[in-house]
């Protein structure tokens, strides 16, 4: 990147990585759920998924969130 963040943008980009990371480890914990244990209960599955959804919805905001602030920049 040729251009340095903002302070707002390093915060979001902290933000980012946190729950892109979240995601992640949800994804790979489901994905070997059953690798781990004989039987899962069907709770359990629509609790990660629900918590997979949830991450995603914040980072859409957050991107949201992203855009903004790069056009508020710009118009600097």
């Amino acid at each position: 990147m040729d251009k340095k963040l903002t302070p707002e943008l390093k915060k979001l980009k902290e933000e980012f990585d946190y729950l892109h990371e979240k995601i992640g480890e949800l994804e790979w914990k489901r994905s070997i759920m059953y690798y781990e244990r004989k039987g899962v209960l069907r709770f359990e599955i629509e609790e990660l998924e629900d918590r997979i959804k949830n991450y995603r919805e914040n980072m859409a905001l957050l991107l949201n969130k992203v855009s903004d602030e790069i056009r508020e920049n710009k118009k600097f």
